[in-house]
């Protein structure tokens, strides 16, 4: 559960009403969204990590629903090596169960979460959807590890293709 005493903030991104918690001076910085199928490849699985271990020599804010296994191993990467991080969250943040570490991170001013749905019900597809939407709307640079073929990543990466965004894949060395 959120502390009580955690500040809810509102903002709007392209006249979309949003709130967060955390370190909102994050999203000024340029944001790279990260992106998972569920299922991944070993080499893809270990060109990923190799790349998070990048992101966090540099200290590279990335945006991501964090929810695929692979988004979280990276996630998990980020945190431990104190690198900035923003998790867009597909429910309402009023009453959200935050994990230990995201509260420590958010207390140490290296993550914000966001949202843009008063769901509190479980994950759907159109949520998740909505979800991985908001955080390529928030980024500058889209990184892919990989997009199950027909899979709802692989629609997204279409949809966001065609509205001109230019999306990184991560490919084994």
């Amino acid at each position: 559960m959120l502390d009580r005493n955690t500040q809810i903030w509102s903002f709007e991104k392209d006249l979309l009403p949003m709130q967060g918690i955390g370190d909102a001076a994050l999203l000024s910085r340029p944001l790279t969204a990260f992106f998972a199928s569920r299922r991944c490849p070993g080499a893809t699985i270990r060109a990923t990590i190799d790349w998070a271990l990048q992101r966090a020599r540099t200290k590279e804010t990335v945006i991501s629903g964090f929810h695929s296994p692979l988004e979280q191993s990276v996630l998990k990467v980020l945190l431990q090596a104190k690198s900035p991080v923003v998790a867009v969250i597909a429910r309402s943040l009023e009453g959200a169960r935050l994990v230990r570490d995201w509260r420590l991170a958010i207390n140490e001013g290296r993550m914000a979460v966001l949202s843009a749905h008063t769901a509190t019900g479980r994950l759907t597809e159109t949520l998740a959807v909505e979800r991985n939407d908001l955080a390529a709307l928030m980024a500058v640079r889209i990184v892919i590890a990989r997009a199950e073929p027909g899979g709802i990543l692989d629609a997204a990466q279409t949809r966001w293709v065609a509205a001109g965004c230019n999306i990184e894949r991560i490919h084994p060395a």
